[in-house]
């Protein structure tokens, strides 16, 4: 049976949508895994990755009022082997996908809840994580760090600072392990042109910047403007790779703990 990630939190803006469509499909892909995204936004219906060959035909749309939603998730995980990753909207519809989830019965289900730096956006967090109340399996995610050696002032309200007076949420829900995402524009370079991060990191993944560099030149020999567009793209999606480096160091040993060797990619190193 597939494992469930469930990607909730009462809050919008958190990341969520960054950790479900850029990372979590990046990984799955690099891990040379099949899954499947299931969006359960009753004011969302998200066309924003239409050119992703990553996610392409890989993604549900539905409403948390949607009777059949439920069924449809168990059927996947029993079915195939998807992983099955669900994007849960911000509020109510949060609360609705925490009881569809929990509605399925025993399945493999990975709880995972995106913050920022965001005081009150921790406490709908730990609301969250109140509410699923499965702490063996719900785990943090801190989105947008920008220095990961000042990572403990960037997320101050979670672990806490005894000289200013800060409780940590961390020791207080007694936490044991988190995951990071980088602030990055490439996210959002990404999405500009429909697509993930993980789209714009295999151009260059599957084109040596040698080839690249004649593959260019031979098409837009006579276009200076077209050539300097694409040789910045590709440059785009070096930086982009860079990023998912990044974060499959930190993200892959938890996927891959139960994963055979032969089944992982190598394409980003």
């Amino acid at each position: 049976m597939a494992t469930i990630y469930a990607i909730v939190s009462t809050k919008g803006g958190c990341g969520k949508s960054t950790l479900s469509f850029h990372v979590l499909s990046a990984i799955f892909t690099h891990l040379g895994r099949n899954f499947k995204i299931f969006e359960i936004d009753n004011n969302n219906d998200s066309n924003i990755y239409s050119q992703s060959d990553i996610i392409k035909n890989n993604t549900r749309n539905a409403k948390t009022t949607d009777q059949n939603i439920a069924a449809e998730i168990i059927y996947e995980t029993l079915s195939s082997d998807n992983e099955i990753i669900i994007d849960a909207g911000g509020g109510d519809d949060a609360l609705k996908v925490i009881e569809i989830v929990k509605s399925l019965g025993k399945v493999d289900v990975k709880w995972l809840i995106p913050i920022n730096q965001n005081l009150a956006q921790l406490k709908n967090a730990t609301d969250t994580y109140q509410r699923i109340n499965d702490p063996k399996n719900t785990f943090f995610i801190l989105n947008g760090y920008r220095d990961l050696s000042n990572l403990r002032d960037e997320f101050v309200f979670y672990f806490g600072d005894a000289n200013m007076n800060i409780q940590s949420i961390r020791d207080q829900l007694e936490i044991k392990q988190e995951f990071k995402i980088p602030f990055s524009n490439f996210f959002e370079i990404s999405e500009m042109q429909n697509y993930t991060i993980g789209d714009l990191a295999r151009i260059s993944q599957e084109l040596p910047k040698e080839k690249a560099t004649a593959f260019f030149y031979d098409k837009f020999s006579d276009d200076r403007n077209a050539f300097f567009k694409a040789w910045n793209n590709y440059r785009n999606s070096e930086l982009a790779g860079d990023v998912l480096k990044q974060i499959f160091t930190d993200f892959l040993p938890f996927f891959t703990e139960n994963t055979p060797i032969e089944q992982k990619s190598t394409k980003v190193k």
